[in-house]
């Protein structure tokens, strides 16, 4: 199969359809449609199934995709070491983190490095750790809290002790002040449940749940209740209005490590390794 073939079956599978597909390819949809019918000739199956409404793939398909996404990332890569012999830090640089880390060191990290490698492309995906760890193969670098990903160099990155924190006006009404909650694993969480039970002697039921720290935080700020929250958000807080008390988790203070996670080999592209050594140094 030639590269073309494989960038139109792995747009073909993020598109859903073959009118979305022609459209991202510059192409007319018949002309999709007949290369698509030679590709899966040229493999002696089906990739797609065609409905009314979308394309579904099948079981072979899915395969025949994954090969051709890693096709395109191995020449992909190619390419950007053949630009970087020429001496010009350049290329595309894919990230993916975290939220807390996009809303805390990015923002600082990649204003730096703009400044400094302004030929390279940025693309970058904030969401949940286990989104980012799902896709990890669509990054060059990905930066995760809690667990350390399987066959990838994993870099310490930070390790943070957790807070309880509430209004020091409100201290006397602690076991009916509202529990505040961001989204996170279920170990965390698991961490968090238990020392609340044993430290107020009740059932962990959070009433207020966010999606992003950023928002627990500021409703925590507005005295709408009381949350834990990790070391790198807390500096700001006033203490003299809240009280900021290390959280002891039972077998000592609880933390949760964040990771740089690459392939090793990729430290060859030299924005790659430019971008690692910038979040060395706000480590």
């Amino acid at each position: 199969m030639k590269i073309d073939d494989y960038r139109l079956i792995v747009t073909l599978a993020d598109a859903e359809t073959l009118r979305k597909a022609a459209a991202l390819l510059y192409i007319s949809q018949p002309a999709v449609s007949q290369r698509l019918k030679s590709i899966e000739e040229e493999w002696g199956t089906a990739i797609f199934i065609r409905t009314k409404k979308k394309l579904i793939v099948t079981t072979h398909g899915e395969s025949i995709i994954q090969h051709a996404r890693k096709m395109l990332k191995e020449e992909e890569t190619l390419k950007e070491l053949i630009h970087s012999s020429e001496g010009v830090v350049n290329g595309k640089l894919s990230i993916g983190a975290s939220s807390l880390i996009g809303q805390t060191v990015l923002p600082k990290v990649l204003g730096r490095y703009v400044e400094l490698y302004p030929e390279v492309k940025i693309q970058l995906q904030v969401g949940s750790s286990a989104q980012i760890s799902a896709h990890h193969r669509d990054f060059h670098v990905a930066i995760i809290r809690g667990t350390e990903m399987m066959n990838m160099t994993n870099e310490l990155f930070l390790e943070d002790r957790h807070y309880f924190i509430y209004p020091k006006a409100k201290q006397h009404q602690l076991s009916q002040l509202p529990v505040i909650e961001f989204q996170a694993d279920a170990a965390y969480l698991k961490e968090i449940e238990e020392w609340y039970t044993e430290q107020f002697g009740q059932l962990y039921a959070p009433q207020i749940r966010t999606d992003q720290i950023a928002t627990c935080k500021e409703l925590l700020l507005s005295g709408v209740g009381m949350t834990v929250l990790p070391e790198i958000v807390i500096g700001d807080i006033d203490q003299e209005r809240f009280a900021v008390e290390l959280l002891d988790a039972g077998q000592g203070h609880m933390t949760r490590k964040t990771y740089m996670s690459y392939d090793h080999d990729i430290l060859s592209l030299p924005q790659v390794e430019a971008f690692i050594s910038l979040m060395r140094q706000y480590q």
